[in-house]
């Protein structure tokens, strides 16, 4: 059964947390994709060379995203050596990250 991004989302928070800031990358990209007219697809080094830029040097790859049914590889070039991805519920997604974050800012509010 194929999850909403949303649901799938908020199971990776539980379950794979450290993914959280990759998946924000990848949303972030996206949108500014979307608004220079690009489209939504990217690939990998894409997502990479984001994360970097905000200080995330570790970086495994996209199958647990494409695992989790949030991502969709759709097809790949240079040999097998770059692989392009979609999002097919990326609104489900934000509204999960928002929540996630909200949620995050709360339980350190009290402390």
């Amino acid at each position: 059964m194929l999850q909403s991004g949303y649901a799938a989302t908020k199971r990776l928070a539980v379950e794979k947390p450290q993914w959280i800031p990759i998946l924000e990358c990848i949303v972030e990209l996206i949108r500014e994709f979307e608004s220079q007219g690009l489209g939504k697809e990217f690939c990998g080094s894409w997502v990479l060379n984001k994360a970097a830029k905000k200080g995330i040097k570790w970086f495994p790859g996209l199958r647990t995203l494409v695992a989790y049914g949030i991502l969709q590889k759709t097809y790949t070039t240079r040999g097998g050596r770059r692989a392009y991805y979609i999002m097919p519920d990326i609104e489900g997604v934000e509204k999960a990250l928002q929540e996630i974050k909200t949620n995050h800012e709360k339980g350190q509010s009290k402390n």
